[in-house]
């Protein structure tokens, strides 16, 4: 509201008006000053943390001495094990700084004017020319925020494209805590209440969605069942994503992977996703 109130008085106001504007324009000038001496430059350069853990850099406006931060600085620094070691992959130690907030408005201040379109979204990844860099801020569960952007920067550092459905897959199945990632992953749950209503997987469908904007939490979901099934479902399929993958790692055209997954003794993949997500304990 303030930008179109500024130039409205730059329009050679009326004479009993300028007087008015002249102490308007010079309170503004007042807040701004107060505001650049109360606000640092950057609004994130006096990091109460600061640390190396893998290749991540972290940097955290409040402390990770706690337990329960100490035990999510150690598990970043073994999902790039994790990743390489699950999808059989080469992940290269391009290093990633990692940069945690206190609350949303530091955030969105900081990445707006670095990453303006990110500065709505609870966590970003980016990657940049030297680095890769994850922005998130603390709230309610923000360590499933830490391990999920720092999925996407392994697996960046190791593949030079993938599909997004794909990409979002892998970082829903790596965001949980290591324990949690076989058996207790709400998604299970959620997919199970949604078959019972009927719901059924399409790879094909969501293989055409090509921006973030396209993905509900349905298809977020669908994307983690696909990989879920292809790391602990039958072997045939697990070969065919680490195939896939190899192929992306050498930078060649990999294609659509629904055309990789073949139909087994009559049944579909996605049918056979149905029984994965049914049978599976």
């Amino acid at each position: 509201m303030l930008i179109p109130w500024l130039i409205l008085l730059h329009q050679d106001p009326p004479r009993d008006m300028r007087r008015t504007a002249a102490l308007a324009t010079c309170v503004m000038a007042l807040i701004a000053i107060v505001a650049a001496v109360r606000t640092p430059a950057t609004a994130a350069e006096q990091w109460s943390h600061t640390s190396e853990t893998g290749v991540f850099q972290v940097r955290s406006e409040f402390s990770l001495s706690d337990d329960a931060s100490r035990r999510l600085l150690a598990e970043i620094e073994q999902l790039q094990t994790d990743v390489e070691t699950r999808l059989d992959i080469a992940v290269a130690d391009r290093p990633v700084q990692l940069s945690i907030f206190s609350g949303r408005w530091s955030y969105s201040r900081y990445v707006a004017s670095r990453v303006p379109e990110g500065a709505n979204r609870p966590a970003l990844y980016v990657q940049g020319p030297d680095m890769g860099h994850v922005f998130v801020y603390r709230r309610w569960g923000f360590e499933t925020d830490v391990r999920h952007e720092c999925t996407h920067a392994v697996l960046h550092n190791a593949l030079p494209y993938i599909p997004l459905w794909l990409d979002e897959g892998l970082a829903e199945y790596f965001e949980a805590p290591p324990e949690d990632r076989t058996s207790d992953h709400p998604h299970l749950g959620s997919l199970r209440r949604a078959v019972f209503f009927g719901w059924r997987p399409d790879l094909r469908q969501l293989e055409e969605m090509g921006s973030l904007t396209d993905l509900g939490s349905r298809e977020y979901q669908e994307s983690w069942a696909w990989v879920h099934f292809m790391l602990h479902g039958p072997a045939d399929v697990k070969a065919v994503l680490v195939e896939y993958l190899a192929t992306i790692q050498k930078g060649e055209f990999a294609g659509p992977l629904s055309e990789k997954l073949q139909p087994v003794n009559g049944m579909t993949p996605e049918q056979r996703l149905l029984d994965h997500l049914e049978s599976w304990e």
